[in-house]
């Protein structure tokens, strides 16, 4: 632990953009925010043969050879992307390293201390500053003595594989000041995996291309008596069976975070929206630790076990949207095609139970742009036509 009187460290009277939404988290925020960053020298090396005079020849023979250099500590890690050089979260071997012009008192932890390549930190009593672009940070304890310490969230758009860079793994922690509110940052060391789950071996049967990632328990916002458990988490990289799954606000592919059982729930509804010519589809959330909005049970999103789909690209450019297209109440003669996709779509994932629950914009107002499918176990349940079809004991809201 780094003790705190090494450090000056100066009050902060910043906020801290948290990054609730996906869409903010997601973001890269104003382009135009940059670090400063080392002038290069060119990269140029002197490559040419030193002459040695003969008077010299001899003296030199007789030098003991120059030790050999020492092993490099981070042997076996891959190249560190240096996403955020200079800021908190990025390598360093010094203090000097991590001095942040509007924020100062920044310091680094080093190599030594049990930090691959060092890492950049700052003192804090709450929250941490953030720069546009780059991940956002959270305020941790148990890092530094009598304060907390500055540290990267896990951030999958930057370090799509782990959250982190190389050399550290996403764990769930507490906020300094505020333990019931808690969030995934990066950490040194290498995860603990939990159990050996089926559904791995399934995903590797289904050669889904994913990452497994380190438990993590967190509570929605002001609850901390619930609690948001990941039955094995991975993160699930597009293609799956043939179909990219692109959030809504995003224009490429990314990977995303959710429970085994999910990753091969949606290699299944792949194998069904093949048979519909579907090549993209446009989500707008799968983790997402919450409850269901008026109640205190806990969403299927914060299981890892729920996704909301919004739109469907056929591999002729065809778009059918459910927030555009959806036609309320109709269970035939559809006055469009897209209507008549959608709700064919619909009844297909309830019937070939590739989810246990089904939501449409029949459900209520506030799935008026999406379907809500999850795995919720034991129900069967679809809400897409006049009225709702159970099958099972259990029905959740979202």
């Amino acid at each position: 632990m780094r003790f705190s009187f090494l450090y000056v460290v100066v009050a902060l009277a910043v906020g801290c953009a948290e990054g609730e939404s996906q869409i903010t988290r997601d973001g890269l925020g104003d382009p135009n925010t940059q670090l400063m960053q080392p002038e290069s020298d060119g990269g140029l090396e002197d490559t040419s043969t030193p002459v040695v005079p003969e008077a010299d020849a001899e003296a030199a023979d007789a030098m003991p050879p120059e030790p050999e250099p020492e092993p490099d500590p981070d042997d076996g890690l891959p190249p560190d992307p240096n996403v955020n050089l200079g800021w908190i979260g990025g390598p360093c071997e010094a203090d000097e390293d991590c001095d942040y012009a509007d924020h100062p008192g920044g310091f680094c932890l080093s190599d030594a201390e049990g930090y691959p390549r060092g890492t950049c930190s700052l003192g804090c009593d709450r929250v941490c500053p953030d720069v546009a672009g780059l991940p956002v940070t959270f305020c941790i304890d148990d890092v530094i003595v009598g304060q907390g310490a500055c540290v990267q969230r896990c951030d999958y758009t930057f370090f799509a594989d782990s959250g982190c860079r190389p050399g550290y793994y996403c764990e769930s922690r507490p906020r300094y000041n505020e333990t019931a509110f808690r969030r995934g940052v990066c950490v040194p060391g290498e995860p603990d995996l939990g159990p050996d789950l089926g559904c791995f071996e399934e995903m590797e049967q289904r050669a889904l291309d994913y990452v497994r990632q380190t438990p993590r328990q967190d509570s929605p916002r002001g609850r901390p008596d619930v609690t948001c458990d990941i039955d094995g988490p991975v993160t699930l990289r597009s293609p799956v069976g043939g179909v990219s799954y692109r959030y809504v606000t995003q224009a490429e592919s990314r990977p995303m975070f959710m429970s085994c059982h999910l990753a091969n729930a949606l290699d299944r509804l792949s194998q069904l929206l093949e048979e519909f010519d579907v090549v993209e589809v446009g989500h707008i959330g799968t983790y997402n630790c919450r409850l269901i909005s008026g109640t205190n049970t806990l969403s299927q999103h914060g299981l890892g076990f729920a996704i909301d789909l919004k739109w469907f690209r056929r591999s002729d450019g065809f778009v059918f949207d459910v927030e555009d297209h959806w036609e309320h109440g109709v269970t035939e003669n559809f006055a469009t095609e897209e209507g008549a996709l959608l709700y064919s779509l619909a009844w297909q994932m309830h019937t070939r139970q590739i989810f246990n629950i089904v939501l449409t914009p029949n459900f209520n107002a506030a799935h008026d742009n999406h379907f809500h499918v999850d795995l919720t176990e034991n129900s069967n349940f679809i809400r897409s036509g006049g009225g709702g079809y159970h099958f099972g004991p259990n029905i959740d809201g979202d």
